[in-house]
This record gives structure tokens, C-alpha cells and sequence, in this order.
């Protein structure tokens, strides 16, 4: 079940569910930007490989495949977090029956909210380190790509996910259900 298509009763869970319909449309868009952020990398790697025997391939293809790489990664973490696509283990979980689906649940918003608030608390030290430029980025304005851009991606997606794992903690305390994937392929 997603949040298209939960019913919600009164008007805490219709507010819970208008911020679920919002994040899980952030998790659509998200995806796009990791799929454009794929298609100009492979793109940038394709001309690479067909221009580099004929002499031709620029100097900055390299360098913005590698930083597309990257933004494909950061952007991908809230995609996957927020559209379901991540590791989940629902089938052991289903074991321990409703408690356990409860248990779980806590358990996992927890732990990303742990894993998450280290990542923000890095935030001063990454901004800190991240001075210069990355080398051969080069921007149309003829400047280099500053290093400190690289890492605006991952830490958009971190708070989002952090602020998903609220929202289901806010949803399972309205009594609202967690959102499922609508199938497993490895089942």
C-alpha cells in the first residue's frame, strides 16, 4: 500500500497523508534526477569511447561522468528510501506477527534516524574540507565545478530521509500503515 491509495480518517491522518502523498512524490522525483544524472553519465561515456580513437574526446568528459556518478548516488539514496526500493526484510518480520511488523517498523525509523543524524553531524566538517574545485568539471562559464557541490546531493537526500522516517514514526503513532512495496521481485 502506498499513500495513493490509503483512505485516512479524521483530520490528523489526512494531514499525515497529504506530507506521505508530498514525500512519496519527492521519492518520484528524486528518481528522475538519479535516472537523468544516468543518462548524461553514460551518455558523457559513450562519446568518450567513440571520440577517443579518433582524437577528439575533450578533456572535461571524464570528470563530469564521474561527478554525474556521484549525484546519481546522492540523489538515489532519498529515491530508494522513499519509494520502497531499499533492503527490507518483511518476510521474517511477518513471523512475529503484528507486534513484530510493529517492531520492526520502530526499529528501522530508529536506525535510520541514527545513521542519518551522523551524516548531518559531518555536515560542518564536509563544508569545511571542501574547498578548491573539481578538477576538469568545467562549467559553462569556464569555471571548475566547486568540490563543495558534490556533496549538496547527499545531504538534501539525508534530511529527507530523516524526515521520512519521522513522518512513518508520526504515521504508526495515528494508527496509519506503513508504506509497502507492491511486490517483491525476490519472491
Amino acid at each position: 500500500m502506498t499513500p495513493l491509495d490509503y483512505i485516512p480518517e479524521g483530520p490528523r491522518q489526512r494531514a499525515l497523508n497529504r506530507l506521505d502523498r508530498f514525500n512519496w512524490s519527492m521519492g518520484g522525483a528524486f528518481l528522475w534526477l538519479s535516472n537523468i544524472c544516468l543518462l548524461v553519465m553514460l551518455g558523457l561515456t559513450t562519446a568518450t569511447i567513440i571520440l577517443r580513437p579518433l582524437s577528439m574526446a575533450p578533456y572535461w568528459m571524464w570528470p563530469w561522468t564521474m561527478v554525474f556518478f556521484i549525484w546519481l548516488s546522492f540523489f538515489g539514496f532519498f529515491a530508494l528510501y522513499a519509494r520502497l526500493k531499499d533492503v527490507r526484510v518483511d518476510f521474517l518480520a511477518q513471523h512475529l506477527g503484528e507486534k513484530g511488523m510493529a517492531a520492526t517498523r520502530i526499529v528501522s525509523d530508529v536506525a535510520t534516524l541514527v545513521v542519518t543524524g551522523v551524516l548531518l553531524l559531518q555536515l560542518p566538517t564536509v563544508i569545511a574540507t571542501s574547498r578548491g574545485v573539481y578538477d576538469g568539471a568545467i562549467l559553462p562559464a569556464g569555471f571548475e565545478l566547486p568540490r563543495l557541490a558534490l556533496s549538496v546531493p547527499l545531504f538534501i537526500s539525508t534530511v529527507l530521509v530523516a524526515l521520512t522516517a519521522l513522518l512513518d514514526l508520526a504515521k504508526m503513532a495515528a494508527g496509519m500503515p506503513e508504506n509497502v512495496t507492491e511486490h517483491h521481485p525476490e519472491l
